[in-house]
């Protein structure tokens, strides 16, 4: 039995396997870069590469997209951040 294609799947599906794309993709460039993790998420969004090949990629609305991305930073960038505050 093989994956399904991007074709096939649920546009919900979809958007959750983007937004776990986007958070490996931002631990791996929070691991390279140390000013990743402080960036805004302007620069975040800059810095993960999004364009419109990836847009393709997926074929999500652009909103859902944004909101992915907004979730892979919460989740990588101010989650770091609000860890080390209680550290």
């Amino acid at each position: 039995m093989h994956a399904p294609s991007w074709d096939q799947m649920k546009p919900r599906t979809v958007y959750e396997k983007a937004v776990q794309d986007f958070i490996e993709t931002a631990r791996q460039l929070a691991r390279l870069n140390q000013h990743f993790r402080h960036a805004s998420f302007a620069e975040f969004e800059i810095l993960i590469g999004l364009d419109d090949e990836v847009l393709k990629r997926y074929g999500l609305p652009k909103p859902m997209v944004d909101r992915a991305l907004l979730e892979a930073y919460q989740t990588v960038v101010l989650g770091q951040q609000r860890n080390r505050d209680h550290s």
